[in-house]
């Protein structure tokens, strides 16, 4: 517990944030009892741990593109929600696309640094 006392975890001190909508109802029908939300419903919260499920195995199937899925912005409200930890669930590959800018490029490289943090 980040104030110091133990006690065993609950689904209750878990988030699983999601970039998109129909990922989050996904996971809801799975985990009905589950605090699933995207990275904006959960803006301002914290939990013990939160798992941020990239919901794409690679950018050609990703309706909204690098730009959103890698968003700095959203990768950081997803993973800072966390006091104790994050679990970011994503395929390592994103890490090995083409980029035709400088801000892809910086996209890229923060996903490459959780893959880096990863082990």
């Amino acid at each position: 517990d980040v104030n110091g006392t133990h006690r065993n975890l609950s689904l209750d001190d878990i988030l699983i944030v999601a970039p998109y909508n129909m990922q989050v109802q996904k996971i809801k029908e799975a985990i009905p009892d589950a605090k699933v939300g995207t990275v904006d419903k959960f803006q301002g919260q914290e939990a013990a741990i939160v798992i941020f499920s990239m919901g794409a195995s690679n950018l050609e199937t990703s309706n909204r593109g690098l730009e959103f899925l890698l968003s700095k912005k959203r990768i950081n409200v997803a993973i800072s929600r966390a006091q104790l930890l994050s679990i970011v669930i994503g395929n390592p590959n994103l890490a090995n696309i083409s980029c035709s800018t400088v801000e892809q490029i910086e996209r890229v490289n923060l996903f490459c640094k959780l893959l880096e943090h990863s082990n």
